[in-house]
């Protein structure tokens, strides 16, 4: 079907509505102000995908029809290419097919004069295929119509807006809420201050989302090829990881040790990799803990884990003699550089225990559960069994890590809370002094006094904890 049939079926429901007083019509938000909105019914077959939605962003990214997507995104191949990630990326899809089934749609979904669908995508694909199991008893889709006047950045902070709402069941994952406030500002021309406000959050929240897209971007190309974007997004809580990573490749760089940065991230990739990246696991880790920790932790489980231990060490010590390949292509066109991301480039001079675990990490994945993988020596091992001995290994390094800081803390909470009690109870010297001579004083003196006794049995109390703890 054509843009201008598409205009036409909407333009006829659209005077059919205008003469039913009685027609149904919503309030939207939009950018410029709450409008109202017709709302009609269209035949299933008339919505255009959206090819440009927040939600298959990522996966669209890495795609190999990412190019003829955006170039004919309204052809039959094209539109099938978007159904396909719509489908696979909904986590509720199942769910929301039987709902459809069984009640119909409850919500209706936002078209333009031109026929695109803003958002509803998923449900209009679903009841596309219910429609075609003869398991749905209409052929329609009921959506409210935009002005033709609409903007693309309106539609952009529309699509964010309506992605807030309550009655939508499966929330963007992390990437795909990141690549949509990056591109509010790149695209629609929004600012953080805008961004923040239409999504309820606020503008510190925004700049550190742009932030880690960056890091997240930096990360995947320390691989060959990069990584997809879209890996990054699954687990829940994984901004916490990235919050992070970047606090602590941040910290790295500012030094000027950008090669330092580099390996806490590929540490973070390997664990990724080895589904080890567990929200909280990765807090406080530095780019040695594979030689302080996780070589000896490996040795200890057995025979397969000493022979990894000893192929990280020589792939380690290789390549700090051999020289090592470019990551990624001078020239590589990963679509993020429409978003001012650009991929770093730089050889690093020296071998590193992060990068062998992530060769390593990537051969087991990459060979699959089945396969072999190479070790030390021409040996090989099943890349099942070195994916296990890896994540298993990793998983009880990271916990044990995670077990010392919360040991840390709270040897260290007694000293933390008596400063600030000690703070507090100067500012109540200098209170007193202000007042000790005021005639009201004299009502609620007797309760200061009640709390000084209290206070002085508390700190008896403590002081004769303290010295029963062995002297050095």
């Amino acid at each position: 079907m054509t843009e201008a049939s598409r205009r036409e079926q909407i333009q006829r429901a659209l005077a059919v509505h205008k003469d039913d007083p009685e027609a149904e019509r919503r309030e939207f938000s939009l950018s410029r102000g709450p409008m109202t909105l017709p709302i009609i019914r269209l035949p299933l077959s008339v919505p255009v995908l959206n090819t440009k939605s927040f939600r298959i962003a990522p996966a669209l990214l890495d795609h190999p029809d990412a190019e003829l997507v955006a170039n004919d995104p309204d052809s039959d191949r094209a539109q099938k290419v978007v159904a396909d990630l719509v489908r696979s990326g909904h986590s509720n899809a199942s769910e929301l097919r039987n709902s459809l089934h069984e009640q119909g749609q409850a919500e209706p979904g936002v078209i333009t004069r031109s026929g695109v669908l803003i958002n509803a995508n998923t449900r209009c694909i679903l009841m596309r295929d219910l429609l075609a199991e003869g398991r749905l008893p209409v052929d329609s889709i009921k959506v409210a119509v935009l002005p033709d006047d609409v903007t693309p950045s309106e539609l952009y902070d529309l699509e964010a807006v309506l992605q807030k709402q309550p009655d939508l069941k499966d929330p963007y994952d992390l990437v795909s809420e990141l690549m949509m406030y990056q591109t509010l500002n790149h695209e629609a021309g929004m600012t953080e201050q805008q961004i923040a406000a239409r999504q309820r959050t606020t503008v510190p929240y925004v700049m550190q989302g742009f932030n880690i897209l960056r890091l997240m971007d930096r990360a995947r190309h320390l691989t060959e090829p990069p990584l997809p974007i879209k890996s990054f997004g699954g687990a829940k809580g994984q901004r916490e990881n990235w919050k992070s990573l970047l606090s602590s490749v941040d910290a790295a760089d500012a030094e000027g040790h950008k090669e330092a940065g580099d390996e806490i991230l590929r540490s973070y990739l390997a664990l990724h990799l080895l589904a080890s990246d567990g929200v909280h696991a990765l807090r406080g880790i530095t780019s040695e803990w594979i030689e302080d920790h996780l070589l000896d932790a490996l040795a200890d489980t057995g025979d397969l884990g000493t022979k990894v231990a000893e192929a990280i060490i020589a792939s380690a010590e290789d390549a700090v003699t051999t020289p090592a390949a470019v990551t990624a292509a001078d020239d590589v066109d990963d679509g993020l550089d429409l978003l001012d991301f650009g991929s770093d480039n730089e050889q690093p001079s020296t071998g590193s225990h992060a990068r062998a675990l992530l060769d390593l990490a990537l051969a087991a994945t990459k060979a699959g559960p089945l396969g072999k993988v190479e070790l030390s020596g021409g040996t090989e091992a099943s890349s099942g069994d070195v994916i296990s001995v890896l994540a298993a290994t990793s998983a009880n390094v990271l916990k044990d890590h995670e077990n010392r800081l919360s040991a840390g803390k709270k040897i260290a909470d007694p000293a933390t809370l008596l400063r600030k009690a000690h703070t507090t109870v100067v500012k109540a010297n200098k209170a007193l002094s202000r007042v000790v001579s005021v005639p009201e004083f004299a009502d609620v003196a007797g309760e200061v006094e009640a709390l000084l006794d209290d206070l002085e049995a508390q700190v008896k109390e403590a002081r004769t904890a303290v010295r029963r703890v062995a002297k050095p």
